[in-house]
C-alpha cells in the first residue's frame, strides 16, 4: 500500500519507491513541512559542528532541526542520533531535557583513514563516535526487548557497535551498512516509517528497503541524491531477483 505517502509533501521529492521517498531539499525547512506525531524511528548522522566545511554547523542549527523532530516523532518513538565525542554535550543535554534518554552508545571503527596518522599535536587520534539512543516519552512504542534482540540475533547486546568502518565510500561521513540494519531493526518493526533527515549517500533507506520498513529520507546536494538512487535501485532489483527465484524453488518442490 503507498497511500502511506499522500500523508507527505508531494513536491521536492527526488525519488519514490514503494517503501520510500527521498526529497531534495534543506532539512530544517522540509522537517517543518512534515506532519506531527508521523515517525516511527529516526536514524540519523547530522554535521559534528567540526571546521570541516560540510561538517561547520553549530549547536543553534542543531536545535533547529532537533525541535522539529521532536515534534514529528510518535509517542514512544525511538532515536538514534551519531555524533562526534569532542562536540556532543550540549547535544546530549538537548536530549536529557526533551526526550528519554537511554543509551550512550559507542561505535568503534579503528579503520578509519590516516587512523596511523598524528591527529595534531597535543591529541590522540579518534577512533569512535557518539550514538544517542532516546525516546519520546518513557516506554518505546517498538515492544522488543533491545539486548535480548541483539544477543539471539547477532550473538552480542552490548552498547558498544565494533564495526569496521566501510571501503570504498560514496559519502565522506557513510555509516557501516550493517551498523544501521542493526538499529533499525533493533527498534522498529515490519512497516513502521523511518526517517533520515541527513540520509547522505543512502545506507538508511538500504537498511529499511532489506528489512521490509517505510522510509523518509532528506539531502540537500544532487550528486548524493542520485547516488540514494542509484543504491535503491540496484537493491530492489535484487530483491525481486532473490523472490523470483524463491518463489522458482518453492514451485519445484
Amino acid at each position: 500500500m503507498e497511500n502511506w505517502k499522500n500523508d507527505f509533501l508531494t513536491n521536492k521529492r527526488y525519488l519514490e519507491v514503494t517503501n520510500g521517498i527521498l526529497y531534495i531539499s534543506d532539512v530544517v525547512e522540509l522537517l517543518q513541512q512534515i506532519p506531527d506525531n508521523s515517525i516511527d524511528l529516526v536514524v540519523t548522522d547530522p554535521p559534528y559542528n567540526s571546521s570541516i566545511e560540510w561538517d561547520n554547523k553549530n549547536d543553534e542549527w542543531q536545535f533547529l532541526w532537533l525541535e522539529q523532530i521532536k515534534r514529528i516523532m510518535k509517542e514512544g518513538a525511538s532515536f538514534y542520533c551519531f555524533f562526534a565525542p569532542m562536540n556532543m554535550y550540549n547535544i546530549e543535554g538537548w536530549i536529557r531535557t526533551n526526550l528519554t534518554l537511554k543509551n550512550v552508545a559507542v561505535w568503534y571503527h579503528p579503520n578509519l583513514y590516516a587512523a596511523g596518522m598524528s591527529y595534531g599535536k597535543d591529541r590522540w587520534k579518534s577512533t569512535w563516535d557518539v550514538i544517542f539512543y532516546a525516546v519520546k516519552g518513557s516506554i518505546s512504542k517498538c515492544t522488543k526487548n533491545i539486548s535480548t534482540h541483539a544477543w539471539r540475533n547477532w550473538q552480542r547486546g552490548f552498547d558498544v557497535f565494533y564495526i569496521p568502518d566501510e571501503r570504498p565510500k560514496l559519502h565522506k561521513a557513510q555509516k557501516p551498512l550493517k551498523l544501521i540494519m542493526k538499529l533499525i531493526d533493533a527498534s522498529s518493526n515490519e512497516g513502521d516509517l523511518v526517517l533520515d533527515p541527513f540520509i547522505g549517500s543512502g545506507t538508511t533507506a538500504v537498511a529499511c528497503e532489506r528489512l521490509g520498513r517505510k522510509w523518509i529520507g532528506i539531502e540537500l546536494e544532487e550528486k548524493f541524491c542520485n547516488i540514494v538512487k542509484n543504491r535503491i535501485t540496484g537493491v530492489n532489483e535484487d530483491i525481486l531477483r532473490m523472490s523470483k527465484l524463491f518463489n522458482s524453488e518453492t514451485k519445484k518442490k
